[in-house]
């Protein structure tokens, strides 16, 4: 073990932070909470479209539970009302059991280590050997592409705290290795963070590893950088800032790498495909079929059209394929998603966090059409795939709510995931 004087130390399972200045009722809906922070901020339902440009209809039925907000709709919302999305969807999700405090407990000793990134050399304990590092880097990288958030929370801190003690005390070559490692870690603690609901701590990870990015000197770790931050935006509902951000990382990553090599290509194709959800999610349909069109001419370039992860993205044909599907549910096309996604196969290859955040998509799709008996199985595939990314992903946990309300008589296997989310169901 790292025994690094000023990060993380060992992490307590008993350590809590306060995150929101709200109560968080688990067992409230979205719609629920959308309610009570409009009735707070003195609108009517009338006043509240009128100013969020959000149909009058759509929001009596994600209000009264009847059907789930697409991310763009929680974007603007909240934007009108001035909070958080994660306000409006009640993260993080703490639960009461105690696997939920074990993925949880980390995020203390990561913010720890985030406040001292900039404290001077001296006060660090000399590192590792870099290849050491390596072969625990490697596996929380395994972690990450699997959604094992517990077992990567607990590998993030002393790895974050040793890489950035060898970029300090490094120089030269070493040193850019060092900050490479650093932003491959600062990119996965970033992913914990995002996807158990602090927001807060995702950007600033994200600032972190732009900053660890840029003493890399790797063009493709700067790139990856840029398709994070563009996550950013995408939550802000700036989606015009974000777009641009990804164009340019595009044109700086080909100006700098060229086009040839198979993880260049995977990055250019991973950022066209974020260029493909920032559109979807301004309801540009133009733009959504432009970018998912260059990104499927990209994954031909891709032997064996498998799809591959390099730099901790996943790019290839059938990846592409899930993003057309969640576009087209942001997009509102519900018949066009739910048909594409009946239609797809995926192949056991793509990592788990992407086969899991197909199953949740597809359950919207099928939500939205009516389709309650393939929602519930696509639900239940996700939990089979990735069941950590499910239980705390905000669709997924709103998906089972609303199934549990539009059956007259709830079945045993809605009971069982809705249990397993900590969900109540009458």
């Amino acid at each position: 073990m790292y025994p690094g004087p000023i990060g993380a130390g060992t992490v307590s399972s008993g350590e809590v932070e306060t995150e929101s200045s709200m109560p968080n009722h688990a067992d409230e809906s979205i719609g629920a909470r959308i309610a009570s922070y409009r009735n707070l901020a003195g609108y009517t339902q009338r006043e509240f479209a009128e100013h969020s440009h959000l149909s009058l209809g759509n929001i009596r039925k994600v209000e009264r539970g009847e059907r789930l907000p697409t991310h763009g709709f929680l974007a603007t919302a909240a934007r009108t009302l001035a909070v958080s999305v994660e306000e409006l969807t009640g993260q993080p999700y703490r639960g009461q059991q105690r696997s939920d405090e074990k993925a949880h407990a980390p995020i203390v000793a990561i913010r720890t280590v985030v406040r001292a990134f900039d404290l001077p050399p001296e006060w660090r304990t000399t590192p590792r050997p870099l290849a050491d590092i390596a072969g625990d880097l490697e596996e929380a990288t395994r972690h990450r592409a699997a959604a094992r958030y517990t077992r990567l929370g607990l590998a993030l801190p002393e790895l974050l705290e040793e890489l950035t003690a060898a970029v300090h005390l490094l120089e030269g070559d070493r040193k850019r290795q060092a900050a490479k490692m650093l932003a491959s870690a600062y990119y996965m603690a970033h992913c914990l963070a995002y996807r158990l609901g602090y927001a807060d701590l995702a950007g600033q990870l994200d600032d972190r590893q732009r900053w660890a990015a840029g003493m890399s000197a790797d063009p493709l770790t700067v790139a990856l950088s840029q398709w994070s931050r563009a996550g950013g935006f995408q939550a802000a509902r700036e989606y015009g800032a974000g777009l641009r951000l990804l164009a340019h990382a595009r044109d700086q990553l080909t100006e700098e790498a060229g086009t040839s090599s198979s993880s260049v290509v995977t990055l250019l194709g991973s950022l066209r495909l974020r260029e493909a959800t920032l559109a979807s999610r301004a309801r540009d349909e133009q733009a959504t079929e432009h970018h998912l069109t260059e990104a499927s001419r990209l994954a031909e370039q891709i032997p064996d059209q498998t799809d591959r992860v390099r730099y901790h993205l996943t790019f290839g044909p059938a990846n592409v394929a899930v993003h057309d599907i969640a576009a087209q549910v942001e997009l509102k096309n519900a018949d066009e998603a739910a048909k594409r996604a009946s239609a797809l196969r995926l192949p056991p290859s793509l990592p788990r966090t992407r086969r899991g955040h197909h199953h949740i998509d597809a359950a919207r799709a099928f939500l939205a059409v009516g389709d309650r008996d393939k929602a519930l199985t696509a639900l239940q595939d996700a939990r089979q795939v990735a069941p950590q990314q499910t239980r705390y992903h905000p669709m997924a946990r709103e998906a089972v709510r609303l199934l549990a309300q539009q059956y007259r008589r709830v079945g045993q296997d809605v009971r069982t995931l809705a249990a397993w989310m900590g969900q109540a169901v009458a």
